[in-house]
């Protein structure tokens, strides 16, 4: 019994690493980024997750005990390789990535309308902010403006009051003079009279 589980594991491991090796072969030899992609994602996970079940057969064949851990790691490879595989597909397909020569593309069409209706979306968005900016700095503008009035008013306001209050100081200065000039004359009138 314990050497048919030893060749069992043995033909995992083996397996694990032609597949972690096919993978690698297509890796460098497909013709873009979505097959490379594929490519190492299907055949590196079931190589991988092969080695790893070899593991956990060979310790629990030794007596060492179950590893759960080993387990949590292929559960963990099962299900982030093939979503990372997916996401780099479609993050180089939605950045213009050009497919190989040899394969139809049978999402340009509906990729176009999509690409058609987020540039409209784009330029709609873009012209409302020119346009609310536009707003703002002619409601900057207005109130510069305003502000700058007001300040004229102020100013011309503040010019009449002090018109107004040279005119009064010079209206009291004369009248004062005068005053002095009629004190001194009656003073003079009276020493001529004594």
């Amino acid at each position: 019994m314990s050497v048919t589980i030893e060749i069992i594991i043995s033909v995992m491991i083996l397996l694990g690493a032609s597949l972690s090796i096919l993978a690698a072969i297509g890796v460098i030899r497909l013709p873009d980024v979505y097959t490379r992609t594929h490519a190492a994602g299907i055949s590196n996970t079931f190589g991988v997750s092969l080695l790893l079940f070899a593991t956990v057969g060979y310790f629990f064949h030794t007596g060492q005990g179950f590893n759960a851990r080993v387990l949590l790691a292929i559960l963990f490879i099962y299900l982030t390789t093939p979503i990372a595989s997916h996401l780099i597909n479609r993050a180089a397909y939605d950045t213009g990535v050009p497919l190989a020569i040899r394969i139809r593309d049978q999402l340009r069409s509906v990729k176009k309308d999509d690409i058609k209706k987020r540039k409209n979306l784009i330029i709609k968005q873009e012209q409302l902010e020119r346009a609310r900016q536009e707003r703002e700095e002619l409601e900057d503008q207005l109130d510069w403006e305003l502000r700058d009035e007001r300040i004229e008013e102020r100013e011309v306001s503040e010019d009449v009051a002090r018109e107004r209050e040279e005119t009064r100081i010079e209206q009291e200065s004369d009248d004062s003079e005068n005053e002095i000039i009629e004190l001194d004359e009656e003073n003079d009138s009276d020493k001529k009279e004594d």
